[in-house]
Order: structure tokens, then C-alpha cells, then sequence
């Protein structure tokens, strides 16, 4: 069974996506960068960020509050967001 991507608390963003700056070195720095100012997720719903070589992984803190509102339903569309 597919999971409802609309329920999601964990998403894995593409880096090297032409939508996004570059950076060289990706960091939590980096990361908390896009998801903050590029992707528009609030600081406050943000639990933990792993990066990797090419990407990384954001996790949401569980809440209800958050999957109406207008950041959580555009990052769930975007392509380089899985």
C-alpha cells in the first residue's frame, strides 16, 4: 500500500535541483537555509535534518497543525522532494 505522501513528516530534498542554490558544502547550516527561506518550512516544525552527499533529509515534528498550510502542500509537490 503507497503511503498518503499528504501525511508525510519525512521528505528527502534533491541538492543539486536547479530551483535551489548550490552549494558546495552541504551542511545542516545549508539545509536549514533552503528549508527555511527556500522551501518556507517554519523552524518550529522542524525536528531534525540529516544531510548526505547530494541531498538531505528533513524531519517534520508531528503535528496536525501543519498539513493545510500552504508550505507543507507546496513541498509536497515539488519534484525534487521525495
Amino acid at each position: 500500500m503507497e503511503k498518503n505522501k499528504m501525511h508525510e513528516r519525512e521528505f528527502t530534498i534533491d541538492a543539486n535541483n536547479p530551483e535551489l542554490e548550490f552549494f558546495y558544502d552541504l551542511d545542516d547550516a545549508c539545509a536549514k537555509s533552503i528549508c527555511e527561506n527556500t522551501l518556507g518550512i517554519p523552524e518550529n516544525f522542524i525536528k531534525k535534518i540529516e544531510c548526505f552527499e547530494d541531498a538531505f533529509k528533513v524531519y517534520l515534528k508531528p503535528s496536525r497543525h501543519y498539513y493545510r498550510d500552504d508550505w507543507y502542500v507546496n513541498l509536497t509537490r515539488l519534484d525534487y522532494v521525495s
